[in-house]
């Protein structure tokens, strides 16, 4: 009974740390294993002892009597052969030198033992309607798997030239005529044919593979994806486009039934097409930060220059909207657009708004698969950009029209003498490299009336500068065109309240006349846009 009453006291300070609490675990040296002893500042709680359990032991009683050496045992057991036919390791043959002695003096440590190599294993990417393969990772190990260093930065030397300005007339001027797009000019017979001009069926086969090999990833199983259900499922994203609902899932509603899509396809076959829709390979692991998507992206794009050019075209930023929380450092903030939040597309567009080329902006895997000469890596990234969007130009000569974000002297000159393409745009003072000293600032621009100009050029490198004076001081560049003829156009005057009569310059009415091609496409794009915005992984 005595026993019985007998409490174990287990103490446990409130105030300690858990660094505190894990080595309070560890016995003491020459401690005992009844615990009983207390401490005055720490809260003690009694736990009455089972019948059935005994006084643990002590760690150091517990190794006092264990002999590591010793391969006796209290059952008498057979004696291991260790004469088998396998060849034994090095290591083996100094501990046993003959099958019948043994030498554990000469015992090696773990660091003079070598790690054997890791087998490697080649993976091989699962195919649609095979058993379950492997899985692909997640996206919190997708995050930490390495990819490709980014190569170091290697200085350019700036590209500069030799001015000479003046205040004279330009005598590099050109004239290109209009080459607007036609449509009946093609083989294109119905809208269907007009669509698989530039979504070509390839591209179709494509998708249908990478979504059923997807699948089969996640599922270990098919979704038997097919063609026709593919060409279905993007026939309702240009519908919903059209019609406008507050949810997709009021296409099927009872009340809200839209029969040309809910007659199309059912709303579940609708949903796994959208789960598992995807454009590339995930076991396929690349640096590209656009690689989810850049197969089918890179065939638009060619199916793009196959388009007969107009021959005059205007390059800018196209915003794809996203303002979601899973594109990183993909999605861009610009605040001039109507879209500010998005995925930033570098566009050359025709007057028409037809779209001849892009290049989707990725920080350093912007310009993947291009090279520049070192005079073209030298004038930053706007100017960069044009020249990548040039480059895919076929009939020459050609004009291209720009905003200050891109020119700049030196890709004004590099296009007409390198590239024979004529250029056109705003530009920044900062960029103007010595001829501001000739044109008059902004304050001295705005005591003139409205509609003065000033004009330097460089007959030497084929370049004219143009300072207008209109709601605001604007300055263009251009190699083939400069002031004059100087015109009249009408402006809306906030004092008279009417329009009025004001001069100007050729260069400005140029500009305005062709630079409105991208934004002219992104507007018809964003009255049918496309409300899908899965995440494919990217």
């Amino acid at each position: 009974m005595a026993a019985k009453q007998q409490a174990v006291r287990v103490t446990r300070n409130l105030k300690l740390t858990r660094s505190h609490k894990i080595l309070a675990l560890v016995p003491e040296k020459n401690a005992c294993s009844e615990g009983s002893s207390s401490s005055d500042e720490e809260t003690n709680v009694y736990i009455p002892p089972s019948p059935d359990t005994s006084d643990p032991p002590s760690l150091a009683s517990s190794l006092e009597g264990l002999n590591l050496l010793d391969s006796s045992t209290e059952s008498n057991k057979e004696q291991i052969d260790i004469s088998v036919d396998a060849p034994l390791t090095p290591i083996f043959n100094e501990v046993f030198p003959s099958p019948t002695t043994s030498n554990y003096n000469i015992l090696p440590t773990l660091n003079s033992i070598q790690s054997l190599p890791t087998p490697t294993v080649e993976q091989s990417s699962p195919q649609p309607g095979t058993s379950r393969q492997q899985l692909p990772l997640t996206r919190s190990k997708r995050k930490k798997t390495t990819r490709n260093a980014v190569t170091k930065k290697v200085a350019v030397k700036k590209f500069v030239l030799d001015y000479h300005w003046s205040k004279s007339v330009f005598r590099h001027s050109a004239c290109l005529e209009e080459n607007l797009y036609d449509l009946h000019q093609t083989d294109i017979d119905t809208a269907l044919d007009y669509f698989y001009y530039f979504f070509s069926p390839d591209i179709i086969t494509d998708i249908v593979h990478n979504t059923n090999l997807y699948s089969v990833q996640q599922l270990g199983r098919s979704i038997q994806l097919t063609e026709d259900e593919i060409k279905n499922f993007l026939a309702i994203q240009m519908l919903m486009g059209i019609v406008h609902m507050p949810a997709y899932t009021d296409y099927w509603g009872k009340r809200t039934r839209y029969p040309l899509i809910a007659d199309l396809m059912p709303l579940k076959r609708y949903q796994q097409i959208r789960r598992y829709l995807h454009f590339a390979n995930n076991t396929l692991e690349d640096s590209d930060r656009y690689f989810k998507i850049r197969p089918v992206m890179e065939r638009i794009r060619q199916n793009f220059l196959k388009v007969e050019e107009e021959g005059k075209y205007s390059i800018d930023e196209m915003m794809i909207p996203y303002k979601g929380r899973k594109a990183g450092k993909r999605k861009q903030y610009v605040k001039m657009k109507p879209k500010k939040w998005g995925f930033k597309n570098f566009v050359r567009a025709g007057v028409s708004g037809i779209i001849y080329d892009f290049l989707l902006y990725g920080g350093d895997d912007t310009f993947r698969g291009l090279t520049f000469r070192d005079k073209e890596a030298s004038i930053g990234l706007g100017g960069k950009v044009v020249i990548a969007l040039c480059q895919t130009i076929r009939q020459k000569p050609a004009i291209i029209y720009a905003d200050n974000f891109f020119m700049s002297l030196e890709l004004t000159h590099i296009l007409r003498e390198e590239y024979g393409i004529l250029s056109l745009g705003t530009i920044r003072t900062n960029r103007l490299r010595g001829c501001q000293e000739l044109l008059p600032t902004d304050q001295q621009m705005k005591k003139k009336k409205r509609g003065s100009s000033a004009q330097v050029v460089c007959n030497k490198n084929k370049l004219a500068v143009v300072k207008w004076n209109d709601n605001k001081v604007v300055t263009l560049i251009s190699s083939y065109i400069d002031s004059h003829p100087i015109e009249t156009i009408k402006r809306y005057d906030k004092d008279e309240k009417k329009k009025v009569h004001v001069e100007c310059p050729q260069i400005v009415k140029h500009y305005n006349k062709h630079m409105g091609g991208v934004d002219l496409a992104d507007m018809l794009i964003s009255l049918y846009r496309t409300p899908l915005k899965v995440i494919v992984g990217i």
